[in-house]
């Protein structure tokens, strides 16, 4: 094998490929699809970057001007929204039940005569607790206006004692808390949870846009591009050809949607530049998977398996201390675990690039170990179309004889 065959097949292949990515539309609609449809979307359903007014429904049994001043801050609640009062505990259940709200708040009718004795008095939280995202939203806000609630109480019959206001209120409530959201004063889940779908989508354009080419080179009766002469450079040739699409794709993600969403964090080129180099890191497990492609429809299935486990396995939605250690292990070979969490930090912390360099660090190692894997699964093919044309008892064709389109 020389350089200059080898060069001459990478060329040829790319030449090859870029008509056929104009030419045969379906592998046009994946390259041009995946990178602009699907992001879109997301953005759309997660633009309102946080879920308020949760509904809820109101039991009052005491009626009283305390009920009736409760129900007020209740509603106050940027988190809350009382859509109704119900007139029995069973009506409410029932409610809760079919969706119609997340919360039930029952008054009981010693609530009022209870706090006026000094005794404790109760506010029932009844939830559905189906959608744990937004019971997370809806419950801490009934139950810290019930905390508040019970200070000012407390404080009125300290007042009416005649302690002093400043030491009334301190008696009444002598711990404050104070929150501090250091790298996310929003508490945006639709920004934390975008990202990293966002980076699902480019690992699924690199992949699928390659593997599908491939297998469509077989439906279309052309020889499998793993298994001929010189099959990394018509691989390498192929990858080549779909390079400006996932460069543009890297570009409409990194420096438009996120950036247009408030997404980017506080670095829009760091951002960019780490989803370009986790882009770059899938380049050689595409070329792998390529190479074993039998039809147009497989990488399809292969990646609607394994894309949801690796993402929520990564440690992203998950704390990686909680994932089975076996698990932990096998999903540290995959280049989305390193940029998930890469990605969290660009995007919610800092947008310095030396704070994820580990992570950094871990991609190239995975760039590494996949280039050398792609040449080991690429030459396992090429070993195969050998033994298979031996078996037929008939010498493979030599690359110097064989033209190439």
């Amino acid at each position: 094998m020389t350089a200059g065959a080898w060069l001459d097949v990478l060329r040829a292949s790319a030449r090859e490929e870029r008509g056929r990515i104009f030419r045969e539309r379906s592998i046009l609609l994946v390259l041009l699809a995946i990178p602009l449809l699907y992001p879109v979307i997301v953005a759309y359903l997660y633009h309102a970057e946080d879920s308020r007014d949760r509904p809820a429904l109101l039991l009052d049994l005491d009626g009283s001007a305390l009920s009736r001043r409760l129900t007020l801050e209740l509603e106050a609640t940027p988190e809350l929204r009382i859509d109704r009062r119900v007139a029995s505990l069973d009506e409410g259940v029932a409610a809760l039940r079919r969706d119609e709200a997340e919360l039930l708040l029952v008054v009981p009718d010693d609530f009022s005569r209870r706090l006026k004795r000094g005794e404790q008095a109760q506010l029932a939280v009844w939830a559905g607790g189906a959608n744990l995202y937004t019971w997370a939203i809806a419950y801490p806000a009934a139950v810290t206006v019930a905390g508040a609630t019970g200070a000012r109480v407390r404080t009125a019959a300290f007042l009416a004692k005649g302690v002093p206001p400043d030491v009334a209120r301190a008696r009444a409530a002598p711990i404050a808390t104070g929150d501090r959201l250091l790298y996310h004063p929003t508490g945006s889940y639709g920004r934390y949870l975008a990202a990293g779908i966002f980076l699902v989508v480019l690992q699924q354009l690199v992949v699928v846009s390659l593997a599908f080419s491939a297998g469509a080179r077989l439906e279309a009766g052309l020889p499998a591009a793993g298994r001929e002469p010189f099959p990394l450079a018509r691989l390498l040739g192929m990858a080549a050809a779909h390079a400006p699409f996932w460069l543009a794709g890297v570009a409409f993600v990194g420096l438009l949607l996120m950036p247009a969403m408030g997404w980017a964090g506080p670095s829009v080129l760091a951002t960019a530049a780490l989803l370009l180099a986790f882009a770059v890191t899938m380049v050689p497990v595409a070329i792998g998977l390529a190479s074993l492609a039998r039809d147009r429809m497989g990488t399809f299935q292969l990646l609607m398996f394994f894309s949801v486990p690796l993402f929520l396995a990564s440690g992203f939605t998950w704390p990686p201390g909680q994932l089975p250690r076996a698990v932990e292990v096998a999903t540290a070979l995959f280049p989305a675990t390193p940029a998930l969490r890469a990605l969290r930090v660009l995007v919610m912390k800092t947008g310095d690039l030396g704070a994820v360099a580990p992570q950094l660090a871990w991609l190239g190692a995975l760039l590494v170990l996949h280039s050398a894997l792609a040449v080991l699964v690429v030459r396992r093919a090429a070993v195969a179309r050998r033994l298979a044309a031996l078996r037929r008892g008939a010498e493979p064709p030599s690359p110097a004889s064989r033209s190439t389109p």
